[in-house]
């Protein structure tokens, strides 16, 4: 039998002795989107730190395709991140010196290509969310919501494995988050990669195929009717 593409078993975390998150029992797998929500400070961006192991858990695992990405060297780690996950930070993350295009082919020149070869794509996927015409603007032209969706273009130019997205619908209208909404679901079903975003956004929600919940610290699946 298949191992899962994720599983996180007995996951822990705590910030200056207040646990956050107590025993996170998650599986993604292959094609799957779903939907992780609670409350604000619920969680929900710590526990997508742990799975992106942007964080370390304090207790528990974390398995890749059966594996323990713990038991990665540091460097191992780093090249898992870039080559397997797409990150959608809640507050952009770009960089102010790069323009949008080169922003959006960042991942793939922190994996050794050069902006040359990726500049075609870039442009590409910044067309997919309504901003090719702003391609050589830099990010302090942009507004929030433009700003949130060159970070979407960015995390899923390489079409990551594992897609993982923290408010990433937060900053823009409903027209533009059912866009977004759309780029997540065609990955899933394209290239089979899992999905795991956070929102408050109830709407969006109901369209995964699962919904996680995050209260007092215990993660619970929703079961949808």
């Amino acid at each position: 039998m298949e191992s899962p593409l994720l599983h996180a078993t007995k996951l822990s975390k705590s910030y200056a002795g207040r646990p956050i998150l107590r025993e996170i029992e998650l599986t993604l797998e292959k094609g799957q989107v779903c939907a992780l929500i609670g409350h604000s400070g619920s969680g929900k961006t710590t526990l997508l730190y742990l799975l992106a192991l942007l964080e370390r858990a304090d207790q528990g695992e974390i398995l890749w395709k059966g594996q323990s990405l713990y038991s990665l060297s540091a460097r191992e780690q780093a090249r898992w991140r870039n080559r397997e996950v797409g990150f959608v930070f809640q507050f952009f993350h770009l960089v102010a010196e790069l323009n949008l295009w080169e922003n959006v082919a960042l991942p793939a020149i922190l994996a050794g290509a050069s902006f040359r070869s990726q500049k075609k794509k870039a442009i590409e996927w910044l067309e997919r969310v309504g901003l090719a015409h702003r391609a050589y603007d830099l990010p302090s032209r942009l507004s929030g919501g433009e700003q949130q969706r060159v970070a979407i273009a960015r995390a899923l130019f390489q079409e990551p494995t594992l897609v993982l997205a923290d408010e990433p619908t937060g900053n823009l209208d409903s027209e533009q988050a059912q866009e977004v909404w759309g780029l997540f679901m065609s990955l899933a079903q394209q290239q089979g990669s899992a999905v795991l975003v956070a929102t408050h956004n109830l709407h969006l929600a109901q369209q995964t195929q699962a919904i996680f919940q995050l209260e007092r610290g215990r993660l619970r699946k929703i079961e949808l009717a």
